[in-house]
């Protein structure tokens, strides 16, 4: 696990440090295979996420000296990097809360800083089980892991349903069990990465495991996940069909 602190105060950086080490001493993990990187430069860390591909935790201060929002940009450029990493803001900002949802970050959680010196580790510690847990689900799990010179990720490839393009070039939107989200990249090369991958229209790469059932006559797919469905073009539907008679 690597676990990122941006925090421009010395004090309570050191304070988030201590509690993260001492949650990793407590829970047996070995230091050797956890890192703990500590910032209050906003690009210093971003430069470290490109060093460091999976299994993030990042702990983001919102406010950096005079710049309110730095946390908040700061986050939307690690998403473009690492689109499934855990993001718990650390402010004494609540304010900024409602902000964070229109920026489509997908934050972990949102601690503020004055809260009780207990209440305040229980929340990290909360937010370091979800994401410990996850990591252990997703070492035992057949895992898609993705990486370009844009983007590095890895999600359990039961979770995928579909890729799609968006109205951005080369920006695709991955469309999982419990979240979207983007990153740059081109449809042919990801349908590429996997057999169970297949691109059913030009828009379009699916999880053929993940299909509940095709219409033919809509010419739509549905998947297990019930809000969820794509398109299938004219000439994909027989390959596709035949290819979920194997399956």
């Amino acid at each position: 696990m690597n676990i990122f602190i941006l925090e421009d105060n010395v004090i309570q950086q050191q304070y988030l440090q201590h509690l993260v080490e001492n949650y990793i001493l407590k829970a047996g993990y070995k230091y050797s295979e956890n890192v703990i990187i500590t910032t209050s430069r906003p690009a210093e860390l971003l430069t470290k996420v490109t060093e460091h591909v999976n299994s993030n935790v990042y702990f983001l201060d919102i406010q950096i000296k005079d710049d309110h929002r730095a946390g908040l940009k700061l986050a939307k450029n690690i998403r473009a990097l690492d689109p499934f990493g855990w993001i718990v803001f650390v402010t004494t900002h609540s304010e900024f809360l409602p902000i964070t949802y229109q920026y489509k970050l997908t934050a972990l959680d949102f601690i503020e800083k004055d809260l009780g010196e207990q209440d305040f580790g229980v929340r990290v510690n909360e937010c370091l089980d979800i994401a410990y847990s996850k990591e252990k689900i997703s070492k035992s799990d057949d895992i898609f892991v993705f990486d370009n010179q844009h983007s590095r990720f890895q999600i359990p490839f039961a979770d995928i349903l579909y890729f799609e393009t968006t109205e951005l070039t080369h920006k695709i939107r991955l469309v999982t069990l419990t979240k979207h989200s983007e990153f740059y990249a081109n449809l042919n090369d990801i349908e590429r990465m996997d057999d169970r991958l297949f691109k059913c229209h030009k828009s379009y790469v699916v999880n053929i495991n993940n299909i509940r059932r095709v219409d033919k006559k809509i010419k739509t797919i549905f998947f297990d996940h019930d809000s969820e469905s794509c398109l299938v073009s004219r000439n994909k539907l027989k390959p596709l069909l035949k290819l979920l008679s194997y399956n």
